[in-house]
């Protein structure tokens, strides 16, 4: 109960019906059941979820740590919900997007850097196989030229790798 007596199925119901919302309009914008919204009006679901409270708090203007209160979380739970918890769906939905194109612009890089490896190897190829054709190369340097050349063969395996946790 609040302060005034009230049940939050009650309160919802009260300030849905002022902000001239539906039952399922509500549950709409709060991305959950219609029968969920009704079952909280009547009193049946009792404790509603987090993100739910946070749902009515952005469509119906209700304060989210009183709603939290009033069925029984905690001030952990309610920290937790001031925080943590995103809303917004819009915001949501952007922040994937951003992540999306973050992603793409990653694997691009990664295809450059790929493409930079297989011309910077195709003119290593040269080097390579006329060193070992070379007497007068110490077997110091000759190793440290295999090491290089077997790095750069080894760009498109990474590549496909980085690719596949895509």
């Amino acid at each position: 109960m609040t302060s005034n007596g009230i049940a939050l199925g009650e309160l919802v119901k009260k300030t849905r019906k002022e902000k001239h919302l539906s039952a399922r309009r509500l549950a709409e914008l709060c991305e959950i059941s219609h029968t969920e919204i009704n079952n909280i009006e009547k009193g049946i679901r009792m404790r509603p979820a987090v993100l739910t409270l946070k749902g009515f708090e952005k469509y119906l203007g209700l304060d989210y740590a009183e709603m939290c209160r009033l069925v029984g979380h905690s001030e952990d739970i309610i920290k937790y919900g001031d925080e943590n918890v995103i809303v917004s769906y819009e915001k949501y939905d952007k922040i994937i997007q951003d992540y999306r194109k973050e992603i793409e612009h990653c694997a691009y890089l990664i295809e450059d850097k790929r493409r930079y490896g297989q011309e910077i190897k195709e003119s290593f190829d040269v080097i390579y196989k006329y060193i070992n054709t070379l007497d007068n190369v110490p077997d110091k340097v000759k190793k440290e030229i295999k090491y290089i050349y077997k790095d750069l063969e080894n760009i498109d395996l990474k590549y496909e790798n980085l690719m596949q946790e895509r």
